[in-house]
């Protein structure tokens, strides 16, 4: 490859809500991005997101899951980069482009799949972060590029780790395009350390045991999204959420439970 990565147009395959300030970093590095593609289906909070990357001026797309392979055919000379977005592209479609990338929002190989920072908190882990990876025929298990990382306390919830770990990634993927420009040695994923959670998660998830002690219950319960997903158990036949909340909160933890 002749020219750098940040010389070649991009393609941004887009379903990350809340994550938007990547792309909008790509263009204030003055990287040309030729087309936003984004699902069909859209969330109120996917929405929102692209009416803001409406402001940087590349074109929107809107495709199904059927016709991501049709619509790339368009773009074949551009770099992939992929940012939440919800359909598996095929190995097929991948290799036609100069460069395939995802951002993933742990730290690979441990937490691969669609939905993981409930897991991440249920385990209670005390860090995590974002990954720039290379994409390939499996799902998350590319060559890494660079690695972003946060550390997470006790109090964290599913939004607080989600935004810690987004605002660290529009400069992981410049210093990623930057690594990549240098073309300096890529990290292999380390198949013995990884951990998968391939199914979505589901209001039914967050259905607690009432017979545990309640501070065994804690890491469960604040990885369930208050608002999204309540974590809750049933009583006499009804349904009774809980929610976790510190009267004395410091106002540094503002985005903590």
């Amino acid at each position: 490859m002749n020219k750098k990565i940040s010389e070649l147009s991009w393609v941004v395959m887009f379903g990350g809500a809340n994550r938007e300030e990547c792309v909008i970093a790509l263009h204030e590095a003055n990287v040309d991005i030729q087309a936003i593609v984004v699902p069909s289906a859209q969330s109120q909070k996917l929405v929102d997101a692209v009416d803001k990357l409406r402001s940087i001026g590349a074109r929107i797309i809107s495709v199904t899951r059927d016709g991501v392979s049709s619509l790339l055919e368009s773009y074949v000379d551009c770099v992939l980069l992929s940012i939440g977005f919800p359909y598996i592209i095929p190995a097929t479609v991948l290799k036609r482009h100069p460069l395939q990338l995802n951002i993933h929002p742990t730290l690979l190989p441990k937490y691969r799949g669609p939905t993981t920072a409930a897991n991440i908190l249920i385990n209670g882990e005390t860090k995590s972060g974002s990954t720039v990876h290379i994409m390939g025929p499996e799902v998350d298990q590319g060559a890494i590029v660079l690695q972003s990382e946060v550390c997470l306390s006790t109090f964290d919830t599913v939004r607080s780790l989600q935004r810690k770990v987004y605002a660290t990634e529009p400069k992981l993927l410049i210093d990623a395009i930057a690594k990549l420009n240098r073309q300096d040695p890529l990290i292999a994923q380390e198949e013995h350390l990884a951990t998968t959670f391939p199914n979505r998660r589901t209001p039914a998830d967050s259905e607690l045991d009432p017979s545990k002690a309640l501070l065994d219950l804690v890491n469960f319960i604040r990885a369930c999204d208050e608002n999204d997903f309540p974590a809750f158990f049933i009583c006499e036949g009804q349904k009774v959420c809980v929610k976790l909340w510190r009267p004395n909160k410091p106002t540094f933890e503002s985005d903590l439970l």
